[in-house]
């Protein structure tokens, strides 16, 4: 078994016929490990948690019902950032909203990301990719000193002041993980075995800092939320 995308990635390039499973992928089509989550088409099959960008940009708008325009920020050329940035530029369009995308190239540009949003958008979702999470810290405060509500995409986002992210539970994760490494030692072909994603177990919310900007927390997200600050 192995953990992450690039540790995927990694063995992929070291064995073409030992079975593997992965986990905490969010993306494995589009990093090149699976041909596809319905037939895998390799040696591997695993279970993906992809970022639940679409159900955020929900809950924002569930906040924010007269939201007009959503700021983005991700890093550019990322294998999981572009698929992220471009899913939820599509759901942003389906909703009939306006978006304004800042790409980074490193974390360290994370902070100038978010202060070219301010006075541009009125709300930032981070779509989530592993150079945003690193630089999200100086974004989180650029948007608190403008009061600019921020959503996604990690339980540390949101005690460090995001609104909300949605949150898989772990536990069924590594459950059906070793589901999967049990039917593959028991012969199930990876190429054949269907990547499993559970679905997310709901919402963790920073009602402090909602209550801070003004924002009203719909009491229904409020009861299902997986854990608040």
């Amino acid at each position: 078994m192995v953990i992450g995308t690039a540790a995927a990635q990694s063995i992929q390039q070291t064995t073409k016929t030992v079975p593997v499973v992965f986990v905490g992928v969010s993306t494995p089509v589009e990093a090149g490990i699976v041909q596809s989550l319905e037939k895998p088409g390799g040696n591997m099959t695993g279970v993906s948690d992809p970022l639940p960008v679409e159900s955020e940009i929900d809950g924002m708008l569930g906040i924010l019902p007269t939201i007009e325009t959503i700021g983005l920020i991700y890093k550019v050329g990322d294998p999981a950032g572009d698929p992220l940035a471009a899913r939820a530029v599509a759901h942003i369009e389906a909703k009939g909203l306006k978006h304004v995308t800042a790409g980074i190239a490193n974390a360290g540009e994370t902070t100038q990301a978010a202060q070219s949003l301010v006075g541009r958008v009125q709300a930032i979702e981070f779509p989530c990719d592993t150079t945003t999470i690193s630089g999200m810290a100086g974004a989180l405060k650029v948007a608190k000193d403008a009061r600019l509500p921020v959503f996604g995409c990690t339980s540390d986002a949101v005690k460090g002041g995001a609104i909300l992210a949605g949150s898989y539970s772990y536990v069924t994760v590594g459950q059906k993980a070793a589901d999967l490494v049990v039917a593959v030692l028991k012969g199930a072909d990876p190429a054949t075995t269907p990547v499993v994603i559970p679905k997310i177990a709901g919402f963790e919310i920073n009602k402090t800092e909602a209550d801070a900007l003004g924002l009203k927390i719909p009491e229904p997200m409020m009861t299902s939320a997986v854990k608040t600050y």
